[in-house]
């Protein structure tokens, strides 16, 4: 595996970069979104600009110092917003496998932004070695498995009670996967 660290990958329309201070009142209105928060049981229901600012100065800073961590801001080109994350969730180098997870903000949604970040996120973990990228989403969620078959995920089953949603409820979780050709 030759771990990068998260650099800065460019798209057509995106940046996709480190998460940066100027971000946090981005990533509060992205993670304060009802639907974001559906599909992430952990973020509390009302994430403040300072909850993102203290995130982004005590956890990221540290954590983006490693060359095995991978975190994006998706970033439009044209006004430097950021507008959504993707994230490799978990990994394991021996199996050579990452787990992707990624969300956008309500108002750039069906734009394709996300297939266009996953599909460049997908390429660079090609690169440095990783042959199987997988993601998991809620039976519900749709608009997760229709960016996942758009960059040529398969599905490969339905895993039951997979996780919990923010109500404590358990979940049906599709799994997809791309495999490294």
């Amino acid at each position: 595996m030759k771990h990068t660290g998260t650099i800065e990958i460019e798209t057509e329309r995106l940046i996709l970069r480190k998460i940066k201070m100027k971000d946090a009142e981005n990533l509060s209105e992205l993670l304060n979104d009802k639907e974001v928060q559906m599909y992430l049981a952990g973020i509390p229901a009302d994430y403040t600009v300072d909850m993102a600012k203290d995130y982004i100065t005590n956890e990221l800073k540290e954590k983006y110092q490693h060359k095995d961590f991978y975190d994006w801001a998706v970033v439009l080109k044209c006004d430097n917003k950021m507008i959504g994350r993707i994230s490799v969730y978990k990994q394991d180098d021996y199996r050579r496998m990452a787990d992707l997870v990624w969300f956008v903000n309500a108002k750039y949604r069906n734009k394709g932004y996300i297939s266009e970040s996953v599909k460049a996120v997908i390429n660079h973990l090609f690169v440095i070695g990783f042959e199987r990228i997988e993601a998991f989403a809620d039976v519900e969620n749709k608009a997760s498995t229709k960016v996942m078959a758009k960059v040529g995920m398969q599905y490969e089953g339905t895993l039951r009670k997979y996780d919990c949603r923010r109500d404590d409820s358990l979940y049906d979780a599709e799994m997809w996967s791309i495999i490294k050709e």
